[in-house]
């Protein structure tokens, strides 16, 4: 049996099998098969499972991505035995077979000799360069012991200071976004006056920053580079180190900049090498700090969205009420996390039942905040009033208070179950269908009495139609998520298919699940574009 070993990151040494009838999942959600602990890591990140005689990977929608043996995957991609799998910043190891898991470092293994690498024994205290790779040493390790950069980047200029000991200034500055001017997150001054920004020179900064480019000006007063810069000449800068802290996109992140004003202490070509490289573990560092800040931000979202979403599913209802001598059914799916659709049932005074359906201009979150106003003032209108058509009216008044700008399509059916009416009310929405079980015709309730939208005009009068439900009629309202659900080839869903479905149904149950599994078929796994709901009624036969 396969498996595969973590070898970097917070799972380090672990070791799974791979069930050869089921897919492994690796991610940070605790539902995954293979939980990693690694806060880049996305909640669902990647999944190993076996295809005929071999195994694959693929990425599952990571923000990250997914890679093998360092080249990114877009598809399945087969595996050989121990490829590497680069799960963000975590290292996997696959095994063709799991008894070579350790076979490498138990065979005839022998200490020779041990360094204690927590501490600096591993530097010869008599060596002339041991400042020097103390320091190189201390910057390693902070690099990896916070993702503060303002933390870390302080005691790396310190460092670099010892490092390089002829600086008589230095900064290390990081842009807070791609494409904006670095600000200083460190500075240091070996005079050990007040630290204030250096006046870094504009030209050497379009150097680093637009071109990736490291500098070394031996005397920067007579560099002809530089002669129209009056921060250099002014300051009588004699020598200068700039390097570019350099990202994983090839982009300049910000950069390290370092002045010598001793003529006897010119920097060399050795040091700029030496900064080159300090700068591109720094630039990994802000990189990594990035991306960790970018993860945080999604997963603050991602609860957000979460709780936005729970609240919506308490204004929506929660199930359809019982009505003796009816069926009724109902379907809502946002687009979004939350969404701008809205059906809801209120039962009045005198026993009629109110159903209602909306659709707030737009989806996400804007719309699904109208839509719980619209909620809450629906259910007073319709209780304080008892003619439908001014429960609508008041409606509108209330929602055109409103000092922004929006409209709502509105369709509004009270039922009396009774009397076996139905009286309808029409706001700019789509008319709800009514199937007639004597003839099988289909037609459009009340197309003729149609309204503007809710809050476009608070003076608009609404006006409202009875009709009389006979024993087997059915009646459906939705929204435009399903008339204008796209295909791959191009056409919308449209009116007239959902006019061929209705035509076809017994009763509400069958209707509902009749248009959704048409809609699926029809988009063929697109991704939904809108919101979609559904809410059909029908009077059960004799």
């Amino acid at each position: 049996m396969a498996s595969i070993k973590i070898i970097s990151g917070a799972n380090t040494g672990e070791t799974y099998s791979l069930d050869d009838a089921r897919e492994t999942i690796l991610g940070r959600h605790p539902d995954c098969q293979v939980v990693l602990k690694d806060s880049t890591v996305s909640r669902r990140h990647a999944r190993f499972s076996k295809e005929g005689d071999h195994y694959v990977v693929d990425d599952i929608g990571s923000q990250h991505g997914t890679r093998v043996n360092g080249e990114i995957i877009r598809s399945s991609q087969r595996l050989y035995d121990r490829d590497e799998v680069q799960i963000s910043q975590v290292q996997v190891v696959f095994l063709l077979n799991a008894e070579e898991v350790g076979s490498k470092t138990d065979r005839g293994s022998a200490i020779i000799t041990s360094v204690d690498v927590l501490g600096d024994s591993s530097i010869s205290d008599d060596s002339q360069t041991a400042p020097r790779w103390r320091a190189l040493l201390n910057i390693t390790r902070s690099l990896g012991v916070s993702l503060d950069l303002r933390l870390i980047l302080p005691n790396v200029l310190e460092n670099i200071f010892q490092i390089l000991p002829g600086a008589s200034r230095g900064c290390i500055m990081v842009s807070e976004r791609p494409g904006e001017e670095p600000l200083p997150y460190a500075i240091k001054n070996s005079s050990g006056k007040a630290n204030a920004p250096p006046a870094i020179s504009r030209t050497i900064a379009n150097t680093v920053l637009s071109q990736c480019k490291a500098v070394l000006s031996t005397d920067a007063g007579d560099d002809e580079r530089f002669q129209a810069s009056d921060s250099v000449l002014d300051l009588k800068i004699r020598s200068v180190l700039c390097a570019p802290l350099v990202g994983a996109a090839d982009e300049a992140l910000g950069m390290i900049h370092l002045d010598a004003q001793d003529p006897a202490h010119q920097f060399t070509s050795d040091d700029l090498d030496i900064l080159v490289n300090i700068a591109n573990l720094v630039g990994q560092a802000v990189d990594h700090a990035r991306l960790h800040e970018t993860q945080l931000q999604f997963d603050r979202r991602e609860r957000d969205m979460e709780t936005a979403r729970q609240v919506q599913r308490h204004f929506l209802p929660a199930d359809h009420p019982i009505i003796e001598g009816y069926q009724i059914s109902d379907y809502y799916k946002p687009a979004d996390a939350v969404g701008g659709d809205y059906f809801g049932y209120t039962e009045l005074p005198d026993g009629r039942l109110a159903i209602a359906v909306g659709d707030v201009a737009g989806h996400g979150v804007p719309a699904a905040l109208l839509m719980a106003r619209l909620c809450s003032e629906t259910r007073y209108c319709l209780v304080t009033d008892i003619i439908p058509s001014d429960a609508v009216q008041s409606l509108n008044q209330q929602l055109t208070k409103q000092t922004f700008s929006f409209f709502i399509t509105f369709a509004l059916c009270v039922l009396d179950p009774i009397r076996h009416e139905l009286t309808v009310v029409n706001a700019g929405h789509m008319p709800p269908l009514l199937r007639r079980a004597r003839t099988g015709e289909v037609e459009e309730i009340a197309a003729d009495i149609s309204s503007p939208p809710l809050g476009i005009d608070p003076g608009i009068t609404y006006h409202q139609a009875t009709i009389t439900l006979e024993p087997g009629d059915v009646v459906v309202m939705y929204t435009d998520g399903i008339s204008e659900c796209p295909s791959p080839a191009g056409p919308l869903f449209g009116i007239d298919r959902i006019l061929r479905i209705v035509a076809d149904a017994k009763d509400a149950r069958s209707v509902t699940k009749k248009l959704l599994d048409n809609v699926i078929e029809f988009t063929k796994g697109m991704p939904q574009e809108d919101d979609t709901c559904i809410v059909a009624f029908s009077r059960n036969a004799e």
